[in-house]
């Protein structure tokens, strides 16, 4: 029931953002685990957004299916005994089920060959952790078709910077529709849902002007269509 990872502190980089703080919710208070026995998932979601990355880790012991949620007091212990570092490191998880009558929760052991740290395995709440294969297998079959004007929050997008595993890796988004979450993937390894900023039903003349794609171009026409006499026009490059 053992698997190893030589990326750990990546992962938690990329799905902390997007841990719920929500005290009501502890469901979504951590890193969601799931070892299938061929690769590791690690999950974290805080319904506004929702990130997924995998990774391939074969389960040395051969044992069954197991999932755990780190909490953030967990993973604040885990960067305290295994900090981020320039070159990779073999992180060994292993997962043991409580032993007797009570079956409903067991322990996660971190290990690098010299030190461990054992947490609980939260087990009831990893249980009920949201159903994200269903979610995710949707925005990826989705075909783009984002053809209106959508809203996102900015504060949101920003979690996505921490999406990519190296500092040239893009995104790469599509949307099925301004109503409906965009896929954002980072490699092949990481996958993301944000939800948008929904439309007031009755929204107010100034909000309509703000948002409106025609009313943004009635605002702008004069100020991109003055011509000056000084300066060069210069194309931009692509990154």
């Amino acid at each position: 029931m053992s698997v190893t990872l030589t990326d750990l502190p990546t992962i938690v980089r990329q799905l902390t953002p997007h841990i719920g703080t929500d005290d009501t919710l502890p469901v979504l208070n951590g890193i969601y685990l799931e070892a299938t026995g061929t690769h590791m998932y690690a999950a974290a979601t805080d319904r506004y957004t929702f990130a997924l990355a995998r990774r391939e880790a074969t389960d040395t012991a051969q044992g069954a299916p197991w999932k755990v949620l780190l909490t953030r007091a967990d993973l604040a212990a885990l960067r305290a005994l295994f900090p981020a570092r320039r070159h990779r490191v073999d992180l060994t998880l292993t997962y043991q089920p409580t032993q007797g009558a009570d079956l409903s929760d067991g322990w996660l052991t971190v290990d690098d060959g010299t030190r461990s740290l054992r947490l609980s395995a939260n087990a009831p709440l990893a249980c009920c952790f949201p159903k994200w294969r269903p979610l995710f297998a949707t925005a990826l079959a989705a075909e783009p078709q984002l053809t209106d004007e959508a809203h996102y929050s900015a504060a949101f997008l920003a979690r996505w910077s921490k999406a990519p595993a190296d500092r040239y890796e893009p995104l790469t988004l599509w949307s099925a529709g301004p109503g409906k979450p965009p896929l954002i993937a980072a490699g092949h390894d990481f996958l993301g849902l944000q939800m948008p900023i929904r439309h007031d039903e009755k929204p107010t003349a100034e909000a309509c002007d703000r948002h409106d794609r025609a009313a943004l171009r009635t605002t702008w026409t004069d100020t991109l269509t003055t011509t000056t006499t000084t300066g060069t026009t210069r194309q931009l490059k692509a990154a």
